[in-house]
């Protein structure tokens, strides 16, 4: 079901209806357009709907990308026409959309618009369009799934001139609803954590240990985005992650206390962190979160590295050897003195 019907008045930036030329109409609360039955004046025939493209998490940077509208069915709703005609199309390569509207990198958080041209009606009446988003292939990013439905109202206007009143209706989740724009496009990307702690009275917290972050991309999609890294506080410049082959990886060394961050992950690519083998080295590797997929702002892969000794010679221990000599000292200079006083009491 749909509902809508959007004024040119009230919703502008939904239904921004056509060039105000002296000899175009304009009335009604829909938004009115008038031309002349013999000819067709191009300027006239644009309808306009604004797309807000919004950002997921802070910190996070969109790909270009660009939103299709395609015409999946037509319908004359009332009137003698025997069929309604075809929204006009795009031209060359994208001659299957009706309409389409393009962000450049980093353009989530704005607004772009969407321009309808609509075709020549030799008949009155009143003919409905259902236009729908193409599903696109770049990871990370939110496609509309609900239709949009046109509705376009001819009339007879004075001196032979015909009048297209043109409404926007909308659809949410099988609902209807009233929006002067729509909201549905997302683009959603997180960062994954990798921290390295380093324990145990035989642990190096000065050693370098080598990990490998695998990255896969989800099924059917793209991965578009500039992947961010910073390793133990160094950002990394331009990370080379080729995903010709659906994954990708990304190595880097920590020591204890370090953390390596790989930003503007899109959300659904999953993830594996794994650290070389230090067994041989007597270490004891324990992690958690070393794999997953990416869904939220934040996500963390921790790693600890243990390493105990018992063959520790368990000698005089130099950090209490200066207070032990001086006890002893003490000891010495009390003996000393009591022999002294002593003997001269026997005196």
């Amino acid at each position: 079901m749909f509902l809508g019907g959007f004024s040119y008045e009230k919703d502008k930036e939904t239904v921004s209806m056509f060039d105000r030329s002296s000899h175009h109409v304009y009335h009604g609360k829909y938004g009115v357009c008038g031309r002349d039955r013999r000819k067709i004046t191009k300027r006239c025939r644009n309808c306009k709907i604004t797309k807000q493209y919004t950002l997921e998490n802070n910190g996070t940077e969109s790909p270009a990308e660009t939103f299709y509208l395609t015409q999946e069915s037509k319908k004359v709703e009332d009137g003698e026409a025997a069929e309604a005609p075809d929204l006009e199309k795009l031209s060359r390569d994208e001659s299957n959309y009706v309409a389409k509207v393009t962000f450049s990198k980093g353009g989530a958080g704005k607004s772009g618009e969407f321009v309808v041209t609509l075709p020549t009606y030799n008949n009155v009446g009143k003919y409905s369009y259902e236009l729908k988003e193409v599903d696109g292939k770049t990871a990370g990013v939110t496609y509309r799934t609900d239709k949009i439905k046109l509705v376009v109202t001819v009339i007879n206007g004075k001196d032979g001139k015909l009048i297209r009143q043109v409404g926007v209706h909308a659809e949410k989740d099988g609902k209807d609803v009233k929006s002067s724009s729509f909201n549905d496009n997302k683009y959603s990307a997180g960062t994954l954590n990798v921290t390295k702690k380093v324990t145990g009275n035989s642990g190096d917290k000065n050693k370098k240990f080598h990990f490998t972050v695998t990255l896969t991309k989800p099924e059917n999609k793209e991965v578009r985005s500039d992947i961010t890294a910073t390793v133990a506080g160094t950002s990394q410049t331009n990370p080379s992650l080729d995903w010709t082959k659906g994954s990708c990886t990304y190595g880097f060394d920590l020591a204890d206390g370090e953390t390596a961050s790989l930003g503007n992950i899109p959300y659904g690519v999953t993830y594996t962190v794994a650290e070389d083998d230090y067994s041989t080295n007597g270490y004891t590797t324990t992690m958690s979160g070393n794999s997953g997929e990416v869904s939220k702002a934040e996500q963390t892969a921790a790693f600890t590295n243990d390493k105990n000794s018992d063959n520790i010679d368990t000698g005089i221990n130099l950090t209490t050897l200066p207070y032990i000599l001086v006890f002893a000292g003490v000891i010495v200079i009390a003996g000393a003195a009591f022999i002294t006083r002593r003997r001269k009491y026997e005196d």
